[in-house]
């Protein structure tokens, strides 16, 4: 667990009701962009003055895909992905950040029973330190499987940037699986590591084996507030760094999830922060080692990962992922003793208070 402190105590130049009502109004925050400002810049999007900005995610959709393949041959995307296993893309590709702020906003606070019910969701216990006390809180951090609950997310993930991520690749994707990371004030970093490990931990030989995830930044990510970093390279299965054997039969989102780099490999690699605005796209390979420091910011840093297949090896397998990883989950449960269909009194309460947020 991370200790962070309030703005107040952080020293941020600002008046705090300045922030609370950037927090308000879901813009972000002041300190936040000024700190992206600061970032490095070979990681951030490329810029075109020239094209107008979106305002929708209806204007994304109606984008025609010989206009999208344009883009991404004019700034050469596919050859920089195939060259650093990592590209981001331009500024006239990018989604509106307030729109990926609805669209988190609506999933997050304006969940039904029955999505509350379909969706996979993640706490995390967060100590924050406030007027010289440290006080603990329970924190939703992570959702996944949400795509098929929520037509805003089925048609910006499955349509328009599945459009994308195949104009780069040079042939048809199809989603493959989705996590929407929260990471609040205080929230923790994640370990280096590489996807395609784990992603391929679920359906094995039977499933796909070429993977490319899709992350789109929610709010302004900077060193600050945990952004992702990323160590560039021609990465693949062949020249892969090494990671460490997942436990067997462990928990598959811990002990037992594939992937982990070890930290004397990862203090080799040369990680650069990849600071960049909300709403903007950047794509990797899953050989692309990575990691995120934790958030020491005063407001959330949230993003979106997608993870797509190609159509080729085997076709569609979002939900054959998310029904054998569930089982995963349910058999080491079963071995721990806890009880799969039942949710803990603290998660409910947890969940309750959530629902009695207005829907946006």
């Amino acid at each position: 667990m991370t200790v962070v402190k309030d703005a107040t105590d952080v020293g941020l130049e600002m008046d705090s009701s300045d922030e609370a009502l950037c927090e308000m109004l879901g813009l972000p925050s002041l300190a936040i962009a000024k700190a992206t400002d600061q970032g490095d810049e070979s990681c951030m999007a490329h810029e075109d003055d020239d094209e107008p900005p979106r305002q929708s995610l209806d204007e994304l959709l109606r984008l025609e895909t010989t206009w999208i393949q344009r883009q991404v041959d004019q700034h050469k995307l596919h050859e920089e992905y195939i060259e650093h296993s990592v590209c981001v893309l331009p500024e006239s590709l990018r989604v509106p950040g307030h729109v990926m702020r609805r669209l988190t906003d609506e999933l997050v606070w304006g969940s039904s029973d029955e999505q509350n019910r379909k969706v996979d969701k993640t706490y995390e216990t967060i100590q924050v330190l406030k007027a010289g006390q440290v006080q603990e809180r329970k924190t939703l951090t992570r959702l996944e499987n949400f795509c098929n609950h929520h037509e805003g997310w089925k048609s910006l993930c499955n349509d328009y940037l599945r459009r994308c991520i195949s104009a780069i690749l040079g042939e048809p994707m199809v989603l493959y699986k989705e996590k929407l990371n929260l990471k609040p004030k205080g929230g923790s970093g994640f370990a280096p590591h590489v996807d395609a490990p784990s992603l391929h931990v679920a359906l094995g030989d039977d499933g796909p084996q070429t993977f490319v995830t899709v992350m789109v930044a929610i709010d302004d990510a900077s060193t600050q507030n945990g952004c992702l970093r990323i160590a560039k390279g021609r990465w693949s299965r062949d020249t892969a760094c090494q990671v460490i054997p997942p436990q067997e039969d462990d928990n598959p989102d811990a002990g037992g999830r594939a992937g982990a780099i070890p930290l004397e490999t990862a203090d080799e690699l040369d990680f650069h922060d990849l600071v960049c605005r909300g709403g903007t796209i950047v794509a990797f390979n899953g050989w692309l080692p990575h990691r995120s420091g934790p958030n020491q910011s005063a407001f959330n840093r949230r993003a979106v990962f997608l993870t797509y297949t190609p159509a080729s090896e085997g076709g569609n397998y979002h939900d054959a992922y998310y029904e054998k990883m569930e089982a995963l989950r349910n058999e080491w449960r079963t071995k721990v003793g806890l009880v799969p269909s039942q949710i803990s009194a603290d998660d409910k309460l947890e969940l309750d208070a959530l629902n009695t947020i207005p829907r946006i």
